[in-house]
């Protein structure tokens, strides 16, 4: 119920039912405390329940719940590392326990109280409400938090007295062994725990020694703690497909919010997100297709990386947007899905004396929408690629440098500059004993004054675009000659040197650029 209150926090005032199971032997699932109230039970037929006027219904989601259970887990490692998932009795249980070593963690959040306190806050903020129980033992917590709401701390060695009148159902004993123990007359942990443990062992074997050793609050397994995630997910299920955009991204900004939250929790940032649109099948299809084919989810992927970690959900929603409406979904959407890979937050301190730069988010916001105007890849700053085939470089995404302070009373040496044609400007050469002595270019002839070469370059000869080339850098009187001011005549005498190859592939002369 929690997992699905939690996505849809609109329902959280009003009441709720979830129904499980296929036609005809659906079921209601579980039901909050207003459907309670109105004459709604738990594992009512759905025609039975949908006589109930008022009530808002859902269908149980996995997914939803395998989020929600790792929210949970989130809200303890901001306490502890040592974090364990509670061991499943049946598969019939639900992973909606946590527990959490407060070893050593007094020092550092305070008295057990307080700590309790900060964890029942943080599940509320991430959309949970929770029950939390301090003890010795993880065990004697867990039946402490399933028997009481609220904040629960039982101080060492008083475990059996305090859980001793809990009712035995919220032990969640299997039901043959419940109605066992009530035809025996024992209702509570109490009377359970203080039977004989051989007559236990004998008519219930080793699994009824174990419950009652849980009764007992007694850990039968060191806590063994999880790994910290390396990615975070939220999901949906959708009660009907989803064809505008709009309202999908109404969905997205809420799971992003929930993304962005959990992530603060552990003072990290998104740096990567990747959402996946599952799609509605089109029954029209060809029925020539194989039944595993047609079973098959449909799903849109589109994945986002950013280059510099994010922490705001409305930066994120703006760029999903701009990336969804350049390529949006081909069918109805029926569940959406969002990961968020996590990355350490950036922070810098700029310099009195240095140029403020843009904001990172906004810059990569009016990145986007150059992109969906001028077309995908089209956008970026270029990478020289590790070869020596001439221009050859590769878009990548452009990425704001780190502003640093440049030492500008360092002696520099004065470097030459090749400034290039693009394109190359096409020209005849006339050879002398193998070297170049004129140049027409532009429907002017120059003669060669000096020359250096040539550089003979090739590579990719084992493929189709192989290339190769001799090239000369050449002076001679500059083919564009300045126009000086109160002159109507240009200056004759001016020379200039330029890079001149010849493509041995095509057999033409070619100027590619003019020195400074």
């Amino acid at each position: 119920m929690q997992a699905v209150v939690r996505v849809e926090p609109q329902l959280r005032n009003k009441p709720v039912g979830i129904f499980y199971g296929a036609p005809p032997l659906t079921k209601v699932f579980a039901v909050n405390h207003a459907a309670r109230q109105l004459g709604v039970e738990a594992g009512m037929t759905k025609v039975q329940a949908e006589a109930f006027r008022g009530i808002e219904w859902r269908w149980r989601s996995f997914s939803e719940e395998a989020t929600a259970h790792a929210a949970l887990l989130d809200c303890t490692w901001t306490i502890s590392p040592r974090v364990q998932d509670a061991e499943k009795q049946n598969k019939d249980d639900l992973p909606d326990i946590v527990f959490v070593d407060l070893a050593g963690c007094e020092k550092l959040f305070g008295s057990p109280e307080k700590i309790a306190t900060d964890l029942a806050r943080i599940a509320s903020n991430v959309g949970f409400d929770a029950h939390v129980a301090v003890a010795e033992t993880f065990l004697a917590a867990q039946c402490a938090a399933q028997g009481f709401p609220g904040i629960t701390v039982i101080p060492g060695g008083q475990e059996s007295a305090r859980i001793g009148p809990l009712p035995l159902e919220s032990l969640r004993i299997p039901s043959e062994f419940l109605e066992t123990l009530k035809r025996w007359g024992i209702q509570t942990y109490g009377e359970f725990a203080a039977l004989p443990e051989l007559s236990i062992v004998e008519r219930f074997g080793q699994e009824g020694r174990r419950w009652q050793q849980i009764a007992q609050g007694k850990d039968l397994k060191p806590l063994i703690a999880l790994d910290f995630p390396g990615q975070f997910e939220e999901c949906m299920e959708l009660e009907s497909p989803l064809e505008l955009l709009e309202p999908l991204l109404f969905i997205v900004n809420r799971l992003l919010d929930q993304l962005c939250t959990r992530l603060r929790m552990h003072i990290l940032a998104i740096g990567e997100v990747r959402v996946t649109l599952t799609l509605e099948r089109n029954e029209s299809r060809s029925s020539s297709q194989s039944n595993s084919q047609n079973k098959a989810p449909l799903l849109h992927i589109r994945t986002i990386r950013l280059p510099v970690p994010a922490k705001e959900g409305k930066f994120l929603l703006k760029l999903l947007q701009l990336d969804l409406e350049a390529h949006p979904p081909t069918s109805p959407v029926t569940a959406i899905s969002i990961v968020a890979i996590p990355a350490k937050t950036h922070s810098r301190q700029l310099g009195l004396f240095l140029p403020l730069s843009p904001d990172p988010e906004r810059l990569e916001i009016t990145l986007a929408r150059i992109q969906s105007t001028v077309g995908e890849g089209r956008v970026g700053s270029p990478e020289l690629l590790n070869t020596h085939r001439p221009n050859a470089f590769q878009q990548k995404r452009f990425a704001q440098p780190e502003a640093g302070w440049k030492n500008n009373c360092d002696e520099t040496n004065a470097k030459a500059a090749l400034r290039i044609y693009r394109p190359p400007l096409a020209a005849n050469v006339e050879l002398r004993e193998g070297k170049p002595a004129r140049l027409t270019c532009e429907g002017a002839s120059r003669p060669i004054l000096a020359l250096a070469g040539p550089w003979r370059t090739k590579g990719d000869w084992w493929s189709e675009t192989g290339w190769a080339r001799d090239e000369w850098d050449v002076e001679m009187r500059v083919l564009r000659p300045k126009r000086h001011a109160g002159s109507v005549e240009a200056s004759v005498e001016e020379t200039a040197l330029y890079r001149i190859y010849k493509d041995q592939f095509a057999k033409r002369w070619f100027v590619e650029g003019i020195y400074d």
